[in-house]
């Protein structure tokens, strides 16, 4: 890697205590392989796709009471199969641990599934607040595995990485809600608000992002100057209190009144998270508003109102990029929180997906006027309740803008291609990748260089770097673990294409050549608390310490590890100090040890972590 640039992210605590009990919903998507099985099973051509929701309810003081888990997805074997087993277990990647939420099913009440796939849903009523407690706080300690006859042991399995609340609501905002109304500039904007808040132990608000999935209906030609949620009531005017960027320096022109669009917002300064608390408890007390060149006021809005804990989401689809064509194509999708009134909209036109009751997956017809030009479509599923998914982003481009070179993603940090995992740093190479070098310089990473985007599984990817070689991202922290799909699309309308494989855990050091080669960037001290000495030299070799030294070294791809952490320095077992992700970088993650004092006068040593059976590269220290 010729170049890395980390970008600050602080998040400031907020502490707001509850004043009554609340609920707290939150859940994930993953997929079941027979190759995350301990030992992995060979030969067995099976997947599961699942998304499992926690519901908690807590008192006053924030502590559990009790809750419900929900294991909703399908299951695909080649031939039939009887299932004897779907449950939660407590243990890391590469252990088999023991039951702690079990859905019911058994060797003696199996179900059946004749033709070999079909879709499971199950809730299950927790008592143990203490297990709840755990599973909130550390969801790579815990996985989901399938049982069946052939595989009484495990056929399907696949480890926790993290959960995300979700609370949303679609609304159109409209002229008229404006103050005062507006009727010089005739139009509508369909926006899904979703509000994913991170909370501590207790249930308190500390951060999190809000998106607004947009599609715009102006009569005519419009340039936007803003975008965003306002504190006030219905027909009062208040202030900003979540932005979006859009600003008179940052405007969004839309030729002909039309168009999509997604923006994702870091909720980070105490303000943000004491508005995103408020707006979650009373959401009825906020507006949304679209301003524009004309209506600087705001052109139109609307207020919101209940929002929702269960909005529908797309979890996986067959393709993330279609050729221009003049007929109708078809995307599988499989999609979870959906209901028989669930319709599938398509850059902001409604289509009837077409349902495989079988495999639980949906099939989407892109209408060819969407896909007569290269641009992005937009696919969302929209419930009975009027909720609308977060957006698939599926890239479209002529077949002779298509580059004959793959994009090969790699780790950022120690560049193996064997695979990567969520919020960490990747770096795809390949050619066409951009029309120069630049580098992000916001403290908010931008989903766009110089034009470049990139998306993983159709979700855009904030970026670090982009050049003609090379484009360093973070992967979105909600990629399921499995093959994905990486889509490059530079600012010429370039497109690259690759796969890259992802696992909930993916171990690199950076070193000092960026390169995976030689001494770490690591910093040392000799008190655990002050780390003056840079333990690199400029050519990559390593800086002296003294045996006893404390070291801080940053990597990516370990954050979401499900157990310990190994240590070998020099062939001898160092038990870290601790591991986390670095809160000031996105993507950066950070592991402390002490080199023994038994190891003073060692020299040249080599030193490698691992963490779920996977090691990361060597790297070199040198010990006086």
């Amino acid at each position: 890697m010729k170049r890395t640039a980390g970008i600050l992210v602080s998040l400031l605590a907020l502490v707001v205590m509850a004043s009554s009990a609340f609920a707290e919903t939150v859940s994930t998507g993953l997929i079941l392989s027979p190759a995350n099985e301990n030992p992995p099973i060979a030969g067995l051509n099976a997947q599961g796709g699942f998304q499992i929701t926690v519901n908690v309810t807590r008192d006053a003081g924030g502590n559990i009471t009790s809750g419900t888990v929900r294991f909703l997805g399908n299951v695909i074997f080649p031939g039939a199969v009887s299932i004897t087993g779907l449950h939660i277990h407590e243990g890391a990647a590469t252990v088999n641990g023991p039951v702690v939420v079990n859905t019911g099913i058994a060797g003696a009440s199996p179900v059946m599934f004749a033709g070999g796939s079909g879709i499971l849903d199950y809730t299950v009523n927790v008592s143990d607040a203490a297990l709840l407690g755990r599973l909130l706080k550390n969801p790579p300690g815990f996985y989901v595995n399938l049982h069946t006859t052939v595989n009484a042991g495990g056929a399907i399995r696949g480890q926790l990485v993290r959960f995300e609340e979700r609370q949303a609501q679609t609304v159109t905002m409209v002229n008229e809600k404006e103050v005062p109304p507006v009727t010089n500039q005739p139009g509508n904007a369909g926006v899904t608000i979703t509000a994913s808040p991170t909370r501590d132990d207790k249930g308190v608000i500390t951060g999190g992002t809000v998106t607004f999935s947009m599609q715009y209906n102006f009569d005519a030609a419009i340039t936007l100057t803003g975008l965003h949620i306002h504190e006030g009531a219905d027909g009062a005017n208040g202030p900003v209190v979540i932005n979006t960027g859009i600003g008179g320096a940052n405007t969004v022109t839309l030729a002909n009144g039309k168009g999509s669009a997604n923006f994702v917002v870091p909720v980070t300064t105490t303000a943000a998270i004491g508005a995103l608390q408020r707006m979650v408890t009373n959401p009825a007390g906020f507006y949304v508003n679209l301003h524009s060149s004309v209506n600087t006021g705001g052109v139109v809005r609307q207020q919101l109102s209940a929002l929702s804990s269960t909005p529908p989401a797309i979890q996986l689809a067959d393709t993330y990029f279609l050729e221009t064509g003049a007929t109708d194509a078809p995307v599988k999708v499989l999609a979870t929180g959906i209901d028989l009134a669930s319709t599938a909209i398509v850059n902001g036109a409604s289509v009837i997906p077409i349902p495989d009751l079988s495999t639980g997956q949906l099939t989407i017809n892109i209408p060819a006027s969407q896909r007569s030009a290269a641009g992005v479509v937009f696919v969302q599923i929209r419930n009975g309740q009027g909720l609308l998914s977060l957006p698939l982003q599926i890239v479209v481009a002529p077949t002779a803008s298509v580059n004959t070179i793959p994009a090969t993603t790699v780790d950022g940090a120690k560049y193996a291609t064997a695979s990567v995992a969520p919020n960490s740093i990747a770096a795809a190479f390949g050619t066409k990748l951009a029309s120069t070098t630049v580098a992000a310089t916001t403290a908010v990473l931008p989903f766009s260089l110089d034009g470049t985007s990139i998306y993983v599984n159709g979700v855009p990817a904030r970026l670090f770097f982009v050049s003609t070689n090379q484009a360093n991202y973070l992967v979105p922290e909600g990629t399921v673990a499995g093959p994905a799909q990486v889509v490059v699309v530079a600012k010429d309308g370039s497109v690259s294409r690759g796969t890259v494989n992802v696992t909930p855990s993916a171990p690199g050091i950076f070193t000092r050549l960026a390169n995976g080669l030689g001494a770490p960037v690591a910093v040392s001290g000799t008190d655990g608390t002050n780390f003056p000495t840079q333990m690199s030299n400029a050519d990559g070799t390593a800086v002296a310490i003294d045996a006893g030294s404390f070291v801080m070294l940053f990597g990516t791809g370990f954050r979401y590890a499900s157990g310990a952490m190994a240590m070998s320095v020099g062939g001898t077992a160092v038990t870290p100090l601790g591991f986390a992700a670095q809160s000031q970088f996105s993507g950066l993650d950070q592991a402390n040890i002490q080199i023994p004092a038994s190891m003073a006068g060692r020299g040249d040593v080599d030193l490698t972590l691992t963490v779920d059976g996977k090691t990361s590269n060597i790297v070199k220290l040198k010990i006086k």
